[in-house]
Parts: C-alpha cells; structure tokens; sequence
C-alpha cells in the first residue's frame, strides 16, 4: 500500500460513496478553509490494484517557524475493522507529516458509538464501535476527553431528525400549537441567495466565532454544485395583524357570552370559564399591538435564517438564528419545521447539530438548548469522539503544558509559543 496525494477528483468520488461520508471531507470544504488560515492535503492510501482504500482531508496550520499540526474535520475516512489498513494508514500517515515537522495531526471521525431517544427516555445504549476506541488506543492515538461541555471540536452527541417519519403530530404538544399560530401569524420560509448571507449573520449574534467572510465564502463554495441553501423565516405583518384581530374579536364576543352566563348563574365554572377568556383577550389585545406597530415600520421583515448543506441523504444545518425582538412569535420553531418540511421529500434525516452530555440535567446552562432539540423528538448519536496521531511526542507534551492545543481548538487567542518548546525529537 501507498500513501499518495489524490486529486480532488478522485478525493471526491472516493468520499462521495464511503459510509462516514460528510460535507467536511470534500474537496469543497478544504477549499472553504483556505480563506480562513489553513492549507490542506487530500491524501489517499492505495492498494497495490491502484484502488483507494483510506482517504482524508487534511486541513494544515502553522504553530511558528516551520512547525505544523494538521486536522482532519469529521475524517479519516477508511475501515476501522479493517485493521490492518487502519494501522499501514496511521504509520504512513505519521512518517509523512513528521518529516514536515508536523507535530500532530487531530481527526474526529463520525463513528456512532451509542443512540437514544425518548422512547429510551433519554438513556444511551451503546453499540460494538466502541472498541474502535481501544483499537485506536492500541496503536498509540491520544484520545482527548470532553471535559466541559461543547469544549471537543465537534459535538460529541448529535441530533437527527428522521425527516420521513416527522411530521406535525410526532412533536411535543406545545410545539404543535406554536407553528400553528405560526401559520396564521403571517409567518412564510423564503429562500435566498449569495447576496443575503449578510442579512442572515446578525441573526448568528453571540452564536459564532466566525466572520461574514467565512459564511459568504462557505456559501459561495458549496454553492458551484447547489451544494447548500440559504432559508429565511420572514413575518407579513399586514397577515399578522388581520389574524389577531380576527381572534380578538371572536373572543370578545365569547367574552360577552360569559357575561351573560355569570348574570344568570354565577357558578364557578362560569366564573373559571370567564377568566380564561379574559386572560386571552389581554393576550390577543397585545399581538394586535405589535402587529400595527410592526406593519407602522415594515410590511415585512425576517426574523430567522439558516444556512443548510445537502450531501447525500442528509441535510445539516450549518447555522442558524433568529431575531430575539421577536421571539413572541416562534420563529426559531417556525424556523426549523419548515426545515423538516421542506426536505422531507428529497432527503432522510436532518442533522439539527449537537447537544451536550448532560441533555437531561436541568441544572446544565446548554438546559435550554438541549430541551429545544430534544423536543423535536430526535435521535441522539454519540460519536466515538476526538484523537491525536501524535508526530512528535516531546513537542506534542510540551504544547500539553503551555496549554496551547487547548487554546488553539477552543478558539482563544494564542499564548505565544517559544520555539525552543517546538524543538524536535
């Protein structure tokens, strides 16, 4: 076997068709990632019939001088099982990238270890590919534990949406009344193009690390093979406004019927019957108000937005935000059903990104996030999680206690790091 360098063509039909396959192992995505300080690689292991048999995108960047670590985003892409293959790919791999003066390379590859749902009541099972941890172990991969929640590169616990068996009544109950007031508040998905990427990234506030520049960049590259959607939620106010004064005036005239039930026999469930119609009248009074002094200022306005990646028989959503001066009216759950609806016919599941390890502890500040998600009666994956193939094992401590590899995957800035601590050996 052989390690060489594939063109993206060969990359992307090897990648294409192989199991673990994923948006972040294409040509695409490496591509992407040349804007926003990194090289890349796509290498490949092929066997003595010239047919590939293990391939990665190795994202690369520089630490100081010449030295360099590397990572493959949700990759390597090969047979874990097949462990001879894995081994020849991980010794080529290392003696390659430590003549470059790699000092390590990260890879997370999305291996399911375990599942839950709600019919499990949220308890993992987990499957056989979690002896691919020890496996890994075996031949010497550091394997980094999630400490804090969300601190690992990638989310370790995922949720899916089974598009082909969501629909309106397999949600929780309150979710269901909210989209359907969604409907009649005026509330519509609109599709939208490069142009808009920067209409969507204020709704991404306190959500991202990233620039506009990676987004439009993001949206430009997928874009070449209709590879990724940009989906906005936007509010017709003029609709909006009709709606609740239709509902008001239905409830005044139920209102004025409980009156009359109370003049005439002042019971308690009259009395009951007549505070809960006061309670929504106050209610509707209020979204009248909004909507005219929304349609004073606009007739429409989006209030949420989404960037969606289609690859294979999934569709992911990459990011996604809504405006909280409007959270009154849902759109973040108008938002992600009409997600659901609108691919449903064309692909299988909707990955809705991670929730944390502790998606049943209330107590969890990610509480609200998880809760979000889980109500959308998802499956939950656990990855098998994030590895090093170490290059240079003094360097690699070394940068260990100067805390820059955590610093570095966690997105803070760099302590500066001497370069005699960067010394090979």
């Amino acid at each position: 076997m052989q390690l060489v360098t594939l063109t993206p063509g060969e990359f992307d039909d090897f990648a294409k068709y192989h199991p673990l396959n994923n948006y972040q192992q294409s040509s695409k995505y490496a591509r992407l990632m040349t804007n926003h300080g990194y090289d890349y690689d796509l290498i490949g292991l092929k066997a003595d019939n010239d047919q590939i048999v293990a391939a990665s995108v190795i994202l690369k960047r520089k630490i100081t001088g010449n030295t360099r670590y590397g990572y493959a985003p949700k990759g390597f892409l090969l047979n874990y099982y097949d462990q001879e293959t894995l081994q020849i790919f991980l010794k080529e791999l290392k003696a390659y990238y430590k003549k470059q003066n790699f000092i390590f390379i990260k890879f997370n590859p999305e291996i399911i270890t375990g599942a839950t749902s709600k019919a499990e009541k949220w308890q993992m099972s987990y499957n056989g590919n979690v002896t691919i941890i020890d496996t890994l172990k075996a031949l010497k991969v550091k394997r980094r534990l999630e400490v804090r929640e969300f601190d690992l590169m990638e989310p370790k616990y995922n949720a899916f949406i089974n598009l082909k068996a969501n629909n309106l009544f397999t949600m929780k109950r309150n979710y269901r009344k909210k989209i359907k007031r969604c409907l009649g508040n005026g509330l519509s998905l609109t599709v939208g193009t490069y142009k808009d990427v920067d209409e969507l990234y204020p709704l991404l506030k306190g959500k991202t690390n990233k620039s506009v520049e990676f987004y439009r960049d993001f949206y430009n590259v997928f874009n070449q093979d209709n590879s990724i959607d940009l989906v906005f939620v936007k509010v017709d106010f003029n609709k909006y406004l009709q709606f609740v004064k239709d509902k008001y005036e239905r409830e005044l005239e139920m209102n004025d019927i409980w009156n009359d039930k109370i003049r005439i026999d002042p019971k308690r469930s009259n009395l009951n019957g007549k505070m809960n119609s006061d309670q929504k009248l106050q209610g509707y009074k209020s979204d009248v108000i909004k909507a005219t002094e929304g349609l004073k200022e606009h007739r429409e306005v989006t209030i949420a937005g989404a960037l969606i990646v289609k690859q294979f028989n999934r569709v992911s959503i990459v990011a996604s935000g809504f405006d909280e001066n409007y959270r009154y009216l849902n759109p973040n759950h108008f938002l992600y059903f009409s997600i659901f609806e609108r691919y449903k016919q064309y692909f299988d599941f909707c990955d809705i990104g991670g929730v944390t390890s502790k998606f049943n502890d209330e107590t969890s500040k990610y509480n609200g996030l998880n809760s979000f998600k889980k109500d959308w009666n998802p499956k939950i994956y656990e990855y098998v999680g994030e590895f090093d193939l170490v290059c240079s094992e003094f360097t690699f401590d070394r940068l260990i206690k100067t805390s820059f590899i955590e610093n570095e995957f966690n997105n803070h800035p760099n302590e500066a790091i001497p370069p005699e601590l960067l010394q090979q050996k």
